[in-house]
């Protein structure tokens, strides 16, 4: 279980917190999603989450032990990232892409070795994609890019996958392959898994929990159903909306 406490974090020049008392578990085997409009304050939370960014108070646990002081070399065997967006300076193969995930346990003057291959080919095989690891990454569509990322965090071999926006600028069928893909990946290999989205209905669809952020501070943490009301998405998105039910699912719609 990966444990946030109490988190806040701030930019030097700036005297406000971005961050402010962020809390919430994540268990292996489920999805949790951290829902809120652009600029709520998701992608710093996973940069803190990450190492990358410091926060000034707050601690993060990993099976009962804290995180805070590791190099980045060790948290990069805890955590993988997947960005919303990557584009690579050379047109690298999408097999050389996904085998970039197995750069912390290759030492500086080593080569990859079996191991990191074998490693790298399953991972092209668990998503699905492995007819396109002889393929330039910058050659193929959003949607296969998405899954060489995701393929490139299960070949870093990482208990906790972070997902930023994974299905920004991908069109509605590969939104839908992705995030099942995602959700299949975290539930077959018991993964802590945690992503951030803005859209209400994909976070209802496929998560196990929602944590809603805005403005830097948790608003709400539980199951979709439960926490995701019309009345909360007035608040946090300020969109007049409707909560039905289609086939046992809810979906949140507009009023026009």
């Amino acid at each position: 279980m990966l444990s946030i406490k109490n988190i806040y974090f701030r930019h030097r020049e700036k005297g406000e917190d971005n961050l402010k008392s962020i809390s919430f578990n994540a268990e292996r085997g489920a999805l949790t999603t951290i829902l809120g409009p652009n600029g709520s304050g998701k992608t710093t939370l996973f940069k803190c989450i990450s190492g990358l960014w410091k926060y000034y108070r707050g601690e993060i646990f990993f099976d009962g032990k804290p995180i805070d002081k590791l190099s980045f070399r060790k948290r990069a065997r805890i955590f993988s990232v997947v960005p919303q967006e990557h584009e690579p300076p050379f047109p690298y193969s999408v097999f050389d892409v996904v085998l970039m995930g197995r750069a912390s346990y290759v030492s500086v003057f080593s080569s990859p070795g079996k191991r990191d291959y074998e490693m790298t080919e399953n991972a092209l095989k668990t998503v699905g994609i492995e007819q396109l690891k002889d393929k330039p990454y910058t050659k193929i569509s959003g949607g296969e890019r998405q899954l060489t990322l995701i393929a490139r965090a299960l070949a870093q071999d990482t208990p906790v996958i972070l997902l930023d926006e994974p299905t920004s600028h991908l069109d509605f069928r590969n939104q839908i392959n992705v995030l099942k893909k995602i959700r299949e990946i975290a539930r077959d290999k018991a993964l802590v898994v945690i992503m951030t989205l803005h859209d209400p209905n994909l976070a209802g669809l496929f998560s196990d929990k929602v944590v809603v952020i805005n403005s830097g501070t948790k608003i709400a943490e539980g199951k979709p159903d439960e926490i995701i009301t019309d009345k909360l998405i007035k608040n946090v998105y300020d969109v007049e909306v409707r909560k039905s039910n289609i086939n046992g699912q809810s979906i949140i719609c507009p009023v026009l």
